[in-house]
């Protein structure tokens, strides 16, 4: 290798690298992004100056899984932000000889970019003291460290293509389901417990007219069939967290809607089967798990309490006949801006959906 002849070559990293494995001291590589692998007698002590971006992470322009590989195999990785100098080099003693240039330690940096690395050249003694301060202030980077980046990374490659999708040609459908969620109310006013002697902060008993586990086969259908909404036969759908919220294609979504109107259909028709059979059942449950409730509260008038589930008995009654199962629906559109206002703006609520959300959706 001869230090004296520097040249500027239209290559990427690997050429200088190699050279560099023939020359002794710490191997120091100073590159941004970094997402490419390196032979493990090179790894075994270099020292290396990157960033750790989270939204870097998310385009792919670093990847954790590289970094991490460094550091398993020996290297100190430290972080520094602002730093956009890419520059590999041999360090012994008080010399520094390399390459510098456009190349990042990335596999297009090496193998498709169009890059230009100037070296091999003996860097100067202000140049390495500048290194070694850039390195004495960046920060080390352990497993703890990688993994929260690489958690954030993840997070936001999902919001940029939710982002995407949803400007464009997807609709978010929210889903609501009913399923016997009513419930009787008991309070210290309503059995007749005097105002004096009351429990100050005391929360109602709730009872609930019909328990999950009276319903449990109205329940299973349900899960079921809100599981089969991403199955493709309601086409293509993606479960959003946080609520029942879908991100469906525009094209897919009348045979979403479809789908979710057939399984409230579907669902109405076995809780009504199943209340036939069970009516009688059902309430004396219920009445039972009330008076249970009613009569923690000591000092109840008895007279008041009977008037009480004698009224509860009666809204049981009402509630069953209404049956208060189902499934519904509402269609949200694309963050577009409109032409005209709209009644409902959704634009703050996709926003919320963009930044917080999942999307894989397979719109080719």
């Amino acid at each position: 290798m001869t230090e004296r002849l520097t040249q500027t070559r239209w290559e990427g990293w690997g050429a200088g690298l190699s050279l560099l494995e023939q020359r002794p001291g710490t191997l120091w590589i100073v590159s941004p992004f970094i997402t490419a692998s390196l032979p493990a007698h090179l790894v075994s002590g270099a020292r290396v100056l990157t960033t750790l971006d989270p939204v870097d992470l998310a385009r792919g322009s670093s990847q954790a899984t590289a970094l991490a590989a460094l550091m398993d195999g020996g290297a100190e990785v430290r972080t520094l932000p602002d730093l956009h100098a890419k520059v590999y080099l041999r360090m012994h003693a008080s010399q520094a000889v390399g390459f510098s240039g456009s190349a990042n330690l990335t596999q297009r940096g090496n193998h498709r970019n169009l890059e230009a690395m100037t070296g091999p050249e003996e860097f100067s003694i202000s140049f390495i003291r500048d290194l070694m301060g850039h390195w004495s202030r960046a920060d080390p980077l352990n497993q703890a460290r990688l993994l929260e980046a690489q958690a954030k990374g993840d997070r936001l490659r999902e919001n940029f293509l939710t982002q995407e999708m949803i400007e464009s040609d997807v609709v978010v459908i929210m889903v609501d389901t009913r399923m016997m969620r009513g419930m009787f109310e008991l309070t210290e006013s309503k059995v007749g417990i005097p105002v004096a002697d009351r429990t100050p902060g005391l929360r109602p008993a709730r009872v609930d007219f019909v328990t999950a586990r009276e319903r449990k086969v109205g329940l299973d259908q349900l899960r079921a069939g809100l599981k089969k909404l991403q199955d493709g036969q309601a086409g293509r759908a993606v479960k959003l967290s946080g609520g029942l919220a879908y991100a469906v294609p525009i094209a897919d979504r009348d045979r979403f809607q479809n789908r979710i109107e057939s399984l409230h259909h579907e669902l109405r028709d076995t809780m009504n089967a199943l209340v036939a059979d069970n009516a009688s059942a059902w309430k004396k449950d219920f009445m039972g798990r009330l008076r249970q409730a009613a009569s923690k509260y000591l000092k109840a008038d008895p007279e008041r309490v009977e008037h009480v589930v004698k009224e509860a008995g009666d809204r049981f009654d009402h509630y069953l006949t209404q049956l208060d199962v189902g499934l519904s629906y509402g269609t949200y559109l694309p963050l577009q801006t409109p032409s005209r206002p709209l009644a409902h703006d959704f634009r703050t609520y996709f926003r919320s959906v963009r930044e917080n959300q999942t999307l894989e959706l397979d719109l080719t």
